[in-house]
């Protein structure tokens, strides 16, 4: 089942294929730059994101996405599209507007 993201610049559709495998889909957009601490230095999720985008560069050209990329969980693409700072299980959506955090309640 399709699951997409649109928030904070960033787009895209991750397939949850198994318990801890989600498959982000070609073409995915991911926020430019990370959010920045007051201070100016990059948070916890940012520097996480920023690894998670060093980690899959070569997949990647101009923000976009140029093959599919499997993760762990909906937080690790999260981290990856727009550095975190929300719950990524609210921000995937299915057709129906079911979030997958819907879907995980019995």
């Amino acid at each position: 089942m399709p699951f997409t993201i649109k928030t904070r610049q960033a787009t895209g559709t991750a397939i949850w294929q198994k318990r801890n495998e989600m498959c982000l889909k070609v073409g995915a957009t991911l926020m430019p730059e990370p959010p920045l601490n007051k201070d100016g230095s990059l948070g916890f999720a940012a520097k996480m994101g920023t690894q998670l985008r060093h980690e899959h560069s070569n997949q990647v050209q101009d923000n976009v996405t140029t093959e599919d990329i499997i993760f762990k969980s909906g937080n690790e693409i999260g981290l990856f599209l727009y550095f975190g700072g929300t719950n990524s299980w609210l921000e995937l959506i299915d057709q129906d507007g079911r979030s997958i955090d819907d879907w995980s309640k019995i």
